[in-house]
């Protein structure tokens, strides 16, 4: 696949090119502490690096240690990851932060056998932490890179397929430098991300466009479809006495433990609708119906004072919704406008 001396030609080029172009300013490389980035991988997870840096510097405050986190209360960590999504993540990485402490004293392990039996960390992010916290020469295969391997090959086979993902393990072991696996991996996290992108690949100031033998990059790598998006409806109800708004927790499947806008109990007509918002969640656009409501408030609803909002967790699209219907309450009061207390 790539021969010795050409992989070696390769690697010269391509940490050449990090040292002056890498993404050295993201947070969590300041110090590639093992605790930085492990709260980063479970952090990128399907969220964007430009969307986690504030997250990540907010969590760092809040939670700046293995130790601090296990201490933390679930509500606490899961106000913490508002705005990410996936809530799934934060409880893992809380349950993982406690197994840690009390198995490991706090020290996140750097054998892979050990990484992979903690809850959220499957075969990437092991390989992700030993690159990235320990420098170790692993072959980690996010979308960015695995996208530059192709490239780079030419590989022409489906990458969801058993021949494509051994071509693509073959590629990357053949690539697989023998140190400096930190520098490695990032600059090829870093190239894939500015140059080596997706739809619009910037060949000519690539630093391995000498070494790359695909004919038609923007192709690349070939895979399975996505799957088609499914438009949903749903009706929340605004329960609002005495400048208090009614809230429940969810129980599943998506924002278990979150508080949330209930669901109306009885159909609502359109016209009675008092606004409206947009949201995805996995495959699906959710539209969002929500109704004002004046009649008994049902009892498993708890009550919250507008301030006391700010500090529970709310998943993102009824922060949004909230932040509507406040306004337009307010609004019908003709009382001052108020700052947001949802834009955080």
């Amino acid at each position: 696949m790539i021969s010795e001396n050409r992989s070696n030609q390769i690697q010269k080029k391509l940490l050449l090119w990090f040292q002056k172009n890498g993404r050295h300013h993201l947070p969590w490389r300041k110090s590639f502490s093992a605790y930085e980035v492990l709260v980063s991988e479970f952090m990128l997870q399907q969220t964007t690096v430009k969307t986690i840096i504030p997250r990540f510097q907010k969590w760092m405050e809040l939670f700046p240690s293995i130790e601090t986190l296990a201490d933390a209360s679930e509500e606490r960590v899961l106000s913490a990851w508002q705005g990410l999504g996936y809530y799934a993540r934060a409880r893992r990485l809380h349950a993982l932060s406690k197994i840690v402490q009390e198995k490991y004293a706090g020290v996140l392990p750097n054998n892979l056998e050990k990484l992979l039996a903690l809850p959220g960390i499957g075969p990437y992010s092991a390989n992700a932490i030993l690159a990235f916290a320990f420098d170790q020469p692993v072959e980690v295969l996010d979308t960015n890179i695995i996208r530059i391997l192709v490239r780079l090959n030419n590989i022409r086979e489906r990458i969801d397929t058993k021949r494509g993902r051994s071509l693509l393990q073959e590629a990357a072991r053949s690539l697989r430098p023998v140190e400096k696996g930190r520098s490695f991996t990032s600059a090829l996290m870093d190239l894939g991300a500015t140059i080596c992108k997706a739809l619009d690949p910037q060949c000519k100031s690539c630093p391995l466009s000498s070494e790359c033998t695909a004919e038609d990059p923007l192709t690349l790598p070939y895979q399975e479809p996505r799957l088609a998006v499914i438009k949903k409806s749903e009706q929340r109800a605004f329960y609002y006495r005495k400048n208090k708004v009614y809230l429940e927790r969810s129980e599943g499947p998506h924002w278990r433990g979150l508080w949330i806008l209930p669901r109306s109990s009885t159909p609502q007509d359109s016209s009675t609708m008092t606004a409206s918002l947009l949201y995805p969640i996995t495959r699906y656009r959710v539209t969002m119906e929500l109704y004002s409501l004046r009649g008994p408030i049902p009892p498993s609803l708890h009550p919250f004072a507008e301030e006391e909002l700010k500090s529970i967790a709310i998943p993102s699209p009824h922060r949004r919704a909230l932040n509507l219907l406040l306004k337009k309450d307010h609004s019908s009061e003709k009382t001052p406008k108020k700052n947001s207390l949802w834009n955080k």
